[in-house]
């Protein structure tokens, strides 16, 4: 697969995620577009973070952010 391809696959599926974040989002009352934002640019990583805080044991974002380690 060329780059090419592969960006565009990637940039599909972040596309698709977005989407499925948002619309969630939406029922449950949550900023829409600072969750689209983050799963944008992150990918399958904003929708783990948006799944982890959410619900009855949420926590903060910016603890969220606070925890992940980049390397």
């Amino acid at each position: 697969m060329s780059k090419k391809k592969l960006l565009k696959a990637t940039l599909a599926v972040h596309a698709v995620l977005a989407t499925l974040v948002a619309i969630d989002a939406r029922r449950q009352g949550r900023c829409v577009g600072k969750w689209v934002a983050v799963t944008l640019l992150t990918g399958l990583v904003g929708v783990l973070v948006y799944a982890r805080s959410g619900g009855d044991d949420a926590v903060p974002l910016d603890e969220l952010v606070d925890q992940v380690e980049l390397e």
